[in-house]
């Protein structure tokens, strides 16, 4: 038998490559396996938060990010043609005051290049298909081209995402909410009135919309209800679309973030609504963490540091997303009652933008 190795990330999106460059960054070597050939082109989790940007700052990559991104800073709330409040990220006091919109794809590129720059490579093509603990040491199944092999690590981060094997394998619960109506996104281009500068959520009689530009002409479009093209401006032309999907949202924590040498970090921990572009985010959070208590040996603090925070905050989306859905009495009000909203935004607005930025708590390590 060979022996164990000391690490082994599984999942090569955002969080796992960002959990393999702290860990690069503190002198370690972890071998991250990940079952797609390549980076996936779609935009996916398009907004870095200031908590991110200054995580990633000792490692060079924010520099990166800021010169590929666009910086986000006003938030306008949209209700029959008219503006009811603003969100402005720039009033918060942070070396970051914005949100940097840039493309998933581009945000693993350029972590996987920092990751290469240290000789750490990714192993693409390969799957993790097995996780067993037995003597607290991780034997993971892998299957590539070439074969099926197991492989003994020490410790293992999950990664991979929402539909985590290693989540299942463990047996760990991932218990929440699921909410039944269907979700639907776009990125297209647009030629629109709209503010190309600012995000905008639109209140409509039978849900929401949000949408904010990429880059050029190409804007995000994400909502649910009917018709929801059709909810533009009137004087909107929509051109060719380059991505779309229908989901359903759920939002749910698991048990646990740890089960013997195996941990879980990013979706694999904790999925949720998109509002307020939380979900990779936080992730990135837990790659840090993580980084940090492997270095100091102590990850048997993983699961009470940041099982609390994610919890917390997926509790706040779970009672944010009674605005956008018509079917809860919060989205009823703001809908029949517009000058509320108009009211509430000035006396939210110092709570609710530092928490946008991911700045409504400490990472604690």
């Amino acid at each position: 038998m060979a022996d164990p190795i000391d690490f082994m990330i599984i999942g090569a999106g955002p969080v796992g490559l960002a959990a393999g460059l702290f860990l690069a960054e503190r002198s370690h070597r972890p071998r991250i396996v990940e079952k797609a050939e390549a980076i996936s082109p779609y935009s996916k989790a398009f907004g870095v938060n200031a908590r991110s940007l200054d995580l990633l700052k000792p490692t060079g990559v924010t520099e990166r990010f800021l010169a590929n991104g666009r910086r986000l800073e006003r938030l306008n709330l949209h209700r029959r043609g008219e503006i009811l409040g603003t969100l402005r990220l720039n009033e918060v006091d942070t070396d970051y005051p914005f949100m940097l919109v840039q493309s998933q794809a581009d945000s693993e590129r350029i972590l996987e290049a920092a990751l290469a720059e240290r000789n750490v490579i990714v192993e693409r093509g390969v799957e993790a298909t097995s996780i067993r603990i037995e003597d607290e040491l991780a034997h993971v199944g892998l299957t590539s081209a070439s074969g099926e092999k197991t492989i003994i690590a020490r410790t293992v981060l999950g990664a991979d995402g929402a539909h985590s094997m290693v989540r299942h394998a463990l047996g760990v619960s991932f218990d929440g909410i699921a909410y039944k109506e269907p979700w639907r996104l776009w990125d297209l281009e647009l030629d629109t009135p709209l503010d190309p500068d600012d995000a905008h959520v639109f209140l409509l009689d039978h849900g929401c919309m949000f949408v904010v530009r990429h880059r050029d002409n190409l804007w995000r479009v994400l909502g649910t209800g009917p018709d929801l093209l059709q909810s533009f401006p009137p004087e909107t032309k929509i051109g060719a679309v380059h991505w779309q999907s229908e989901f359903h949202i759920s939002n749910r924590v698991v048990g646990a973030f740890s089960k013997g040498p195996a941990y879980l970090a990013g979706d694999a921990a904790h999925i949720h609504a998109g509002i307020g572009a939380r979900g990779m985010n936080l992730g990135i959070e837990d790659a840090y963490v993580f980084a940090e208590l492997f270095h100091k040996n102590e990850l048997g603090r993983f699961d009470g540091l940041r099982r609390p925070v994610d919890k917390k905050v997926v509790a706040d989306i779970t009672r944010l997303m009674r605005i956008p859905r018509v079917e809860a009495l919060p989205g009823r009000i703001v809908r029949t009652m517009p000058w509320l909203v108009r009211l509430a935004v000035p006396l939210v607005r110092s709570h609710i933008q530092p928490w946008l930025l991911g700045l409504n708590h400490p990472v604690e390590t």
